[in-house]
């Protein structure tokens, strides 16, 4: 293999030069300095003009900056787009011409805008820059007689141009993304912390019940959803008696599943007085979703809770089943006897529920499947099992349960962002 010798040529050496030049620079000011720097090469006087012929008519254009060698030199925004349109003489001339061009012996005489500055200046390449992303569209170098630009000379200005036009377009789609990156964090910021304020601050007191939550978005705002809120009565002036218990999952997270979930449990909460049964809740607020046409769906689990029996009524809308420990056997069991469809995929689907007599001492533990299908760096699922070897640990109350369930979750996967949310609510019969 031999190796080809390149240092010796001066072309090569120069676009070298220029690109690390380029490289180097972090805004756009900088990367025009480097344009002119490159174009100037040899220590020849040399004028260089931005134009921009956007939105404008035939031979119309804007004077985006101009630089002038030595004390002259004009240094003007390279993004402003000033609002003097100009037409006529030599410029308005070549531009209309739509292609790149060398031009010897210009005579600026005619050009009124243009002739005080450029008088001496007999040598002109003018080269259209085919990019929609930057603030000129025309770039003019001009040598001052009796010096001309040469055939390479033109060929170097084409290359310099194409090289600049692609890191400056980088430049301003950078900072576009930057822009908008900045926005939409904010706004999830506050998105999250609307979302968190839809979250109960602290559970209600439910007589005969203890709870403890845990809510971990994977992002700013986050898809799960838990509330407990009490169930309207027929008498809008009595106790309430029966309590709404809710888990549920938007698919996907971030901003679209946390507006999932709060019409989710708008719906919830402003149910009408005449329904009573956890199917009938689940199946009102699928028929919102479905006839809204939201897109996505939402998984569910509800339950019924009357104090004064210690019934628990529930409804499953496509969620992990709960878990239930017995304090009377040891035992663990799933509530998993009826499981349908989640909510907003089919309107007319009929939600069935079944019902458990809980007694005291008995633990529930509802979660969402961010916790269950947690991956750790060998690829293993955090699972179900392992969390009801967590859940059956030690009898502690629902929020040393809690507790536990975080820090083996933290363990699980160490300094690893979550990749979904992560939702815990544990209730002990008391």
């Amino acid at each position: 293999m031999e190796r080809q010798e390149l240092s010796h040529n001066g072309r090569i050496q120069r676009l070298a030069e220029l690109t690390q030049e380029l490289r180097q620079s972090h805004t756009t000011e900088q990367t025009l300095r480097a344009f002119e720097h490159g174009f100037a090469e040899g220590g020849q006087p040399l004028i260089s003009l931005f134009l921009s012929t956007r939105g404008l008519t035939g031979g119309q254009y804007r004077l985006i900056r101009m630089a002038l060698p030595g004390p002259h030199e004009t240094s003007v925004d390279p993004m402003a787009r000033t609002d003097a349109i100009h037409r006529g003489g030599i410029v308005s001339a070549v531009i209309d011409t739509q292609e790149a061009q060398l031009i010897q012996d210009v005579d600026w005489s005619d050009d009124w805008f243009f002739h005080e500055f450029l008088k001496e200046y007999g040598s002109l390449i003018a080269i259209p820059v085919a990019n929609s992303q930057l603030p000129m569209n025309w770039v003019l170098l001009l040598r001052k007689a009796p010096h001309r630009f040469t055939v390479s000379d033109f060929e170097n200005a084409m290359e310099r141009v194409v090289l600049g036009g692609a890191l400056l377009e980088n430049q301003l789609l950078t900072a576009d993304l930057t822009r908008a990156h900045k926005l939409i964090d904010r706004e999830a910021r506050q998105v999250g912390k609307l979302q968190r304020a839809l979250l109960p601050d602290s559970v209600p007191q439910i007589a005969g019940l203890d709870i403890a939550t845990s809510y971990e978005p994977c992002s700013r705002a986050g898809g799960d959803l838990y509330d407990v809120f009490p169930l309207k009565n027929l008498d809008a002036d009595s106790a309430p008696n029966r309590w709404c218990i809710l888990i549920g999952d938007a698919a996907g997270h971030g901003l679209a599943a946390a507006m999932v979930m709060a019409i989710v449990q708008a719906v919830l909460r402003a149910h009408p007085a005449g329904i009573s049964s956890p199917a009938a809740l689940l199946s009102h607020a699928n028929r919102q979703l479905c006839s809204q046409r939201i897109g996505g769906f939402f998984t569910a689990f509800l339950g019924i809770y009357e104090p004064a029996t210690r019934r628990l009524v529930y409804a499953n809308a496509g969620h992990p089943a709960p878990l239930l420990k017995s304090a009377t056997t040891g035992s663990f069991a799933a509530l998993d006897a009826v499981l349908n469809f989640p909510l907003g995929i089919d309107e007319i689907e009929r939600f069935e529920e079944s019902a458990i007599d809980l007694q005291a001492g008995d633990d529930v533990l509802l979660y969402t499947d961010g916790i269950i299908e947690l991956r750790n760096a060998h690829g293993e699922f955090f699972n179900q099992d392992r969390l009801a070897r967590l859940f059956a640990c030690g009898d502690n109350g629902p929020d040393s349960i809690v507790r536990r369930i975080r820090a083996a979750i933290s363990a699980f996967n160490p300094d690893q962002p979550a990749p979904d949310d992560q939702t815990v609510v544990a209730v002990r019969v008391l």
